[in-house]
C-alpha cells in the first residue's frame, strides 16, 4: 500500500472517530453557544480538547472500534447531566452547580429527576444517545497504521495538550498554574467537567472542614462584649427550606397558608422585604451563618461563624435537624452543625421521597428547652417545603385540592404541584407556631427567629412555565423569603423589634449575623450597624444575587 492510499484510508476513519468524541463532549456547548446563552469559548475548548481522546486510538490502532466504544460510553454517561441541565434550565452546568450535585445524595437526586423527567426530555435523551451509535458504526474495527506511527501521533497530541500549561507554570514558577490552566479549558467538557468538579469540591470541602472543625483555635472576635440579660436566656433560630414568602398568607398570599401564625400576628415582627442571596441551601447558609456575603463569599472560612460567636458569648449550642441529606455523610453544612455542643439528627430515611414530617423536631426541641444551661442557642433545621412537596405534610394537611384562587389556564399537573406546595407551607406554619408555643411555655427570657434558606418558584413567574430554582435565571420567588421574629415580653431588645419602621426595610439575609448580633446585644470590632435591619443606622441597599465566584452572573434582583 503506498503512502497516498494509506493516508486516504486512515484519515476519514480518524475523522469519524474524532466526530464521535466531539459529538459527546461538544453537543451541549454547541446548543448553549448557538442559543446565545454562553459565548463560544466553551465550544472552542471542547473542540480542541476532544483531540485528547484520539490518544488511546493511536496507542491501540488494532482495536479502534472496541476502544472508541468503551471510551464513548464512558463520556456519554458523564455528558448526560450537563445535557439534561440544559434541557431543563437552558443554562450551563457550572462548577457551583456541580458542587450542589455532590452535596446531594442519591435520594435527593432521584427526587429532582422524578420532578423534572418528562417524556419530552426522555425522547431528547434517546435522540442524543442514538446519534453517537450511528457515528460509531462508521468507525472501522482497526486503523491500518503501525504501532510506531501511532505512538508518534499520540506523543504529538500530548505535547500539544500540555505544552501551554507547562510553559505558563514554568514562567510563573508554580506547578499549580498548570493545573489551573488545564482546569479552565477542561471544565466545559465531559468527563472532565464532573471529574474536575469533584476534585475541586473535595479540595473545597477539606479546606472548609480544616477551618470549621478547628474553629476553637481560630482568633475570637476582638473587643467582644455582650449586654447583660435576665437568666435563663434561650434563643432559637428556625431555618425553613425552599419556602417563598409569596406563598405565605402573612405576607398577603391569597390562600390561607398561615392560619396558626396569623392568630399570634400581634406577637410577631414580620419583616416584609428580606431576601436570600443565593437559591441553594449550602451556599445560602454559608453566608447567613457567617460574615460571608456576595462581595466576600469566602469569609466563612476565615472568620468566626455565628455559632462560634455565640459560644464566645458563653451559650450552650444545639442543632436539631430533619434534613435527610445531613445524616448520610459529611457535608459542608454538617461541619457548621458540628460546631454546636450537641447535634440531633432525626431523618434517617434512605429515600428523601419518603415521609419525614417536621413534627419530629418538636419533642427533641422540648427536651432541649429543659437543659439547665443558663444561656442556650437552639438551631432547628426543617425540611420545610423541599421538593417533592407532596412528601412534606401528612394527609390531615391535604387542604388545598382544587384550582380556586390560582392563575387561569394552568394544567392539572401545575395545579397539583401548587396545591402540594401550599399544603407544605400550611403544615410548616403549624410547626413554627408549635415551636413558638413551646418556647413561650418555658416563661424564659427568649427569642425565636424564623426564615427560609431560599424560596422556590412554583409557576409564579415566566408566564407560569417554570418551577424550581436557577441561579443564572433569577426570579423573585426564588429569593423572597419569610423573616419572622417572636420574643418574650421581657426580651431586652424589644424596643428594636417593636419599631414598625424596620419592617419594610429591604434586606439581604447574607447580613443576618449583624442583625442577630444587635438583637443579642453583642458588639465586637467590625460590627456594622448599617447591615443590621433593626439598627437606626441601617442603610438601604440593592439585593445582589448570582454566583459570587462568577462575576458575570451577579445582578440586582428585580423586586417590583
Amino acid at each position: 500500500m503506498n503512502t497516498t492510499n494509506q493516508k486516504a484510508s486512515i484519515w476519514p476513519h480518524i475523522a469519524w472517530t474524532y466526530l464521535l468524541f466531539w459529538y459527546l463532549t461538544s453537543t451541549t456547548q454547541l446548543l448553549l453557544s448557538t442559543s446565545g446563552i454562553t459565548s463560544f469559548e466553551g465550544l472552542k475548548d471542547t473542540t480542541l480538547t476532544t483531540v485528547f481522546w484520539l490518544i488511546p486510538i493511536f496507542l491501540l490502532p488494532k482495536h479502534t472500534k472496541k476502544v472508541s466504544a468503551i471510551f464513548g460510553v464512558a463520556i456519554w454517561l458523564f455528558a448526560l447531566p450537563a445535557f439534561g441541565y440544559f434541557l431543563i434550565y437552558k443554562q450551563e452546568l457550572s462548577q457551583s452547580l456541580i458542587f450542589i450535585i455532590f452535596e446531594s445524595n442519591n435520594a435527593e437526586s432521584s427526587e429532582y429527576l422524578s420532578n423534572y423527567f418528562t417524556f419530552s426530555i426522555l425522547f431528547k435523551f434517546i435522540v442524543f444517545s442514538i446519534i453517537p451509535i450511528l457515528i460509531w458504526k462508521k468507525i472501522p474495527s482497526h486503523l491500518d497504521i503501525s504501532n510506531k506511527k501511532g505512538y508518534i501521533f499520540a506523543l504529538i497530541i500530548l505535547v500539544l495538550f500540555f505544552a501551554h500549561p507547562i510553559r505558563k507554570a514554568v514562567i510563573a514558577g508554580k506547578a499549580s498554574v498548570a493545573y489551573k490552566n488545564l482546569n479552565k479549558h477542561l471544565v466545559s467538557a465531559p468527563p472532565w467537567q464532573l471529574i474536575l468538579g469533584y476534585s475541586n469540591y473535595q479540595r473545597e470541602l477539606k479546606e472548609v472542614e480544616s477551618f470549621l472543625m478547628t474553629f476553637n483555635r481560630s482568633t475570637p472576635l476582638s473587643n467582644f462584649s455582650e449586654l447583660k440579660k435576665p437568666s435563663p436566656t434561650t434563643v432559637v433560630i428556625v431555618i425553613g427550606e425552599s419556602s417563598t414568602r409569596l406563598h405565605f398568607g402573612l405576607y398577603g398570599y391569597h390562600r390561607d397558608t398561615n392560619p396558626k401564625l396569623s392568630t399570634i400576628k400581634d406577637e410577631l415582627s414580620v419583616f416584609k422585604n428580606v431576601y436570600a442571596s443565593r437559591p441553594n441551601t449550602i451556599e445560602s447558609l454559608e453566608q447567613i451563618l457567617s460574615f460571608a456575603d456576595q462581595s466576600q463569599p469566602d469569609l466563612y472560612k476565615t472568620k468566626p461563624t455565628l455559632i462560634a460567636m455565640m459560644k464566645q458569648a458563653g451559650y450552650k449550642t444545639f442543632w436539631i435537624s430533619n434534613q435527610q441529606t445531613l445524616t448520610a455523610r459529611n457535608t459542608i453544612l454538617t461541619t457548621f452543625a458540628k460546631q454546636t455542643d450537641k447535634q440531633i439528627w432525626l431523618n434517617n430515611a434512605r429515600s428523601q421521597n419518603s415521609y419525614s414530617f417536621d413534627e419530629k423536631v418538636l419533642d427533641p426541641f422540648s427536651e432541649t428547652l429543659k437543659d439547665t444551661a443558663e444561656k442556650k442557642l437552639i438551631i432547628v433545621h426543617l425540611i420545610g417545603s423541599h421538593m417533592s412537596y407532596k412528601y412534606r405534610y401528612p394527609k390531615s394537611f391535604d387542604y388545598f385540592k382544587d384550582s380556586n384562587n390560582l392563575y387561569a389556564g394552568l394544567s392539572e399537573d401545575k395545579i397539583q404541584k401548587i396545591n402540594e406546595y401550599d399544603n407544605a407551607i400550611r403544615y410548616n406554619d403549624s410547626i413554627v407556631y408549635d415551636l413558638i408555643q413551646r418556647l413561650k411555655s418555658t416563661n424564659q427570657h427568649s427569642m425565636l427567629t424564623f426564615f427560609s434558606d431560599h424560596g422556590d418558584d412554583v409557576y409564579d413567574s415566566n408566564n407560569h412555565e417554570f418551577q424550581g430554582r436557577n441561579e443564572y435565571s433569577p426570579t423573585l420567588p426564588m429569593y423572597a423569603v419569610p423573616f419572622i421574629t417572636w420574643s418574650s415580653k421581657d426580651w431586652f431588645t424589644n424596643d428594636l423589634l417593636r419599631n414598625p419602621e424596620i419592617l419594610d426595610r429591604q434586606y439581604s439575609n447574607a447580613d443576618f449575623i449583624y442583625t442577630w448580633s444587635q438583637l443579642m446585644g453583642i458588639t465586637y470590632k467590625g460590627f456594622d450597624h448599617a447591615k443590621s435591619i433593626v439598627s437606626s443606622k441601617f442603610k438601604d441597599y440593592p439585593i445582589i444575587v448570582g454566583n459570587p465566584y462568577d462575576a458575570k452572573s451577579l445582578k440586582k434582583l428585580e423586586i417590583n
